[in-house]
């Protein structure tokens, strides 16, 4: 039961780094929208771009969160940090980029739903996989 209660403790940390993050993500893409728009660039794949940026900015303001706050048992501070920063890439690269942008394919161009709350929807369809992925895998310390 100690255990679970830590997961679960661990799981609510995750969450709140995650909420960051997504703020810094949803930002980030809107920012980057709103730029591509006004230079009228990539009108049929700006949502794609901003996606990437936003993507990429907000992994690693996560990583650095997640370090600090989060993953911080003895075994999961052993994993070096550029290990587990580009572990949390795979991670989300899988989640937040590759299931993001079918999802957001899906979002956009099959229920009409508004590119502006794209990230939004995308980062509550990936929350489990990605904490779960995170725990077990990019900060867990390889077997010697």
């Amino acid at each position: 039961a100690c255990g679970i209660s830590a997961m679960v403790k661990q799981a609510i940390k995750f969450s709140l780094v995650g909420f960051s993050s997504g703020v810094v993500n949803f930002l980030v893409y809107n920012g980057i929208l709103a730029a591509l728009r006004a230079l009228r660039l990539l009108p049929q794949k700006d949502y794609l771009v901003a996606l990437v940026a936003g993507f990429v900015l907000s992994v690693l303001w996560a990583f650095c969160l997640s370090r600090k706050f989060v993953f911080t048992s003895p075994e999961e501070q052993a994993v070096p940090w550029y290990r587990a920063l580009i572990k949390m890439y795979a991670v989300y690269a899988i989640t937040g980029l590759g299931l993001s942008s079918l999802l957001a394919l899906l979002w956009v161009n099959v229920l009409h739903i508004p590119k502006e709350v794209v990230t939004i929807l995308n980062d509550l369809a990936g929350f489990p996989v990605t904490f779960l992925l995170n725990k077990f895998w990019a900060f867990r310390k390889r077997k010697q």
